[in-house]
């Protein structure tokens, strides 16, 4: 479909409307902290190719067992730093990337199925993945690359959106779009992503989620409503949802208290599978 092809959009709104499709598809590149670059010198930096160029890519530790960190929005892979030396404690090797567009990685447009395809790349590319810890789009991004058959044991997911559409029509609300532009939204979003929205939202990804989940998110969260953890946690009967009151859409990923949880969470289901091997 071409993104070019719209209904018809008044033209008070076509201002708002070129400003929405520039928020939806062009993050900004945060630069590399000092802390964080130094931090990155103890991982093996390697690059993946993907469909819209390289990934930039690190690892921390050589074990079998590898957790895949998948930042969200805007971010870069070391927005999840302080989950890799608890994740190195409990036994885990641990995988961080750029999506594309942000970061060091290649790109120059992205949206939640961009992000989705990079770690379907990411995860084919490191064959078994024992789980995932995403933010954000990066949960959006872990939910369907479940739904191309990536099976983990377990996957953490904060402050993640679930239904696409949901999320486009709440954007477009909150830029004042009347119908027909935001009709012309999704038409624009299908034509870049070449995907239809339908695909990211919950009938299709039901299926896909066999293993065991955890879920944080803040009620308060202004960025994505906590209604969406909610609805996941709803119909995901393998999963737990903590409520994070006072943590906000970012603040999650440095909560000492969260990162322990998410790692005693992702150690069990280690455990689990070795036992179950007995």
């Amino acid at each position: 479909m071409n993104h070019l092809a719209k209904p018809a959009t008044p033209v008070g709104e076509e201002t708002k409307l070129a400003a929405l499709r520039r928020d939806f598809s062009i993050p900004t590149r945060q630069p590399l902290s000092p802390a964080n670059a130094d931090a990155l010198r103890r991982a093996r930096q390697f690059t993946q190719p993907h469909e819209e160029g390289n990934l930039a890519c690190w690892r921390f530790g050589d074990q079998e067992r590898l957790i895949v960190l998948v930042h969200g929005w805007s971010g870069r892979g070391t927005d999840l730093l302080p989950f890799v030396p608890p994740l190195r404690a409990a036994g885990f090797s641990v995988v961080l990337f750029d999506l594309p567009a942000h970061g060091d990685s290649d790109g120059s447009v992205a949206s939640p199925v961009h992000a989705g395809r990079a770690l379907l790349t990411m995860c084919k590319a490191l064959g078994e993945v024992h789980g995932l810890v995403a933010h954000s789009v990066g949960s959006a991004a872990a939910l369907w690359t479940f739904r191309e058959r990536v099976r983990v044991r377990a996957s953490v997911h904060l402050s993640g959106p679930f239904s696409m559409a949901a999320q486009l029509r709440r954007m477009s609300a909150a830029c004042g779009l009347g119908e027909q532009a935001t009709k012309a939204f999704f038409v624009w979003v299908e034509g870049l992503t070449s995907e239809p929205i339908a695909t990211r939202d919950l009938d299709v990804l039901l299926p896909s989620l066999p293993h065991r989940g955890l879920i944080f998110h803040a009620p308060e969260d202004r960025v994505v409503p906590f209604a969406a953890s909610q609805r996941l946690h709803d119909v995901w009967p393998g999963s737990e949802l903590v409520p994070c009151s006072g943590l906000g859409h970012r603040q999650l990923l440095d909560d000492v208290g969260i990162v322990s949880r998410s790692v005693d969470f992702l150690a069990a289901s280690l455990r689990e599978q070795r036992d179950g091997a007995k």
